[in-house]
């Protein structure tokens, strides 16, 4: 039982981290469409340390399950039915969470990849990119 209380209070821990990462992700989101270079590598900074600790969690959980001789938080559910109340929601929580993180960062993608097709189609008409582009001795576009 001291496992699952443990598996519990990282479960919390988890949700708070994941919540986290899910805002990180939504502010992402409003410098990309900024188009802020400099704020999206300082956002991106404080991202990275959300992954490490969620990571981190992660593997912590994977120990408590195989200590409690489940893979799944869901198959934990099944396996201990007493849990179904507060272990549940957490586990509801956290999925719900993740399913927007992935909504967003699909979003963010979406976002990169336009600004990435502007941004060529920019430099080919200027004519700063080109397959055959050469450079005479003074590094200048010949």
């Amino acid at each position: 039982m001291d496992t699952i209380n443990q598996l519990r209070g990282l479960l919390s821990a988890m949700d708070v981290s994941l919540q986290k990462l899910l805002e990180v992700e939504d502010q992402k989101t409003m410098i990309l469409e900024k188009g802020s270079v400099d704020d999206l590598n300082a956002l991106m900074n404080s991202e990275q340390a959300l992954i490490m600790e969620c990571n981190a969690q992660e593997k912590r959980r994977l120990v408590l399950c195989d200590e409690l001789n489940v893979e799944t938080v869901a198959e934990l559910i099944e396996k201990y039915p007493d849990t179904i109340n507060t272990i549940g929601p957490l586990h509801e929580s956290i999925g719900n969470t993740v399913n927007s993180i992935k909504k967003v960062g699909t979003l963010n993608m979406k976002l990169i990849e336009t600004r990435m097709k502007i941004i060529n189609f920019l430099t080919s008409q200027i004519g700063v990119m080109s397959d055959n582009t050469k450079y005479g001795k003074n590094a200048r576009i010949v």
